[in-house]
């Protein structure tokens, strides 16, 4: 008797981070504003340490990247029942 394959588990993580909901228009184009600044962007794609030398307490990655476009985000939209986190810029 064949018994037929069965389907891996859904992904449990990828059903935790849609809770959020809908990005609403006003925090994509809080988003764009954010990214319209060169040095925002190059923080957000990984370009701002490309042929620098790194120096103590120097912020440049992705992740504080990410924290400055959530605080700029609640700060533009300034709806504190979807306030934003770093996560939720990660998405």
């Amino acid at each position: 008797m064949r018994t037929q394959p069965t389907m891996p588990p859904t992904n449990q993580g990828a059903m935790d981070k849609a809770k959020r909901g809908v990005t609403t228009r006003a925090e994509r184009l809080a988003m764009l504003e954010f990214l319209r600044v060169p040095e925002h962007f190059a923080l957000m794609t990984g370009q701002a340490t490309r042929g620098k030398v790194m120096k103590g307490g120097q912020r440049l990655t992705k992740a504080h990247g990410h924290s400055l476009m959530a605080q700029y985000v609640n700060k533009i939209v300034g709806d504190g029942s979807r306030a934003w986190s770093a996560q939720d810029a990660k998405l």
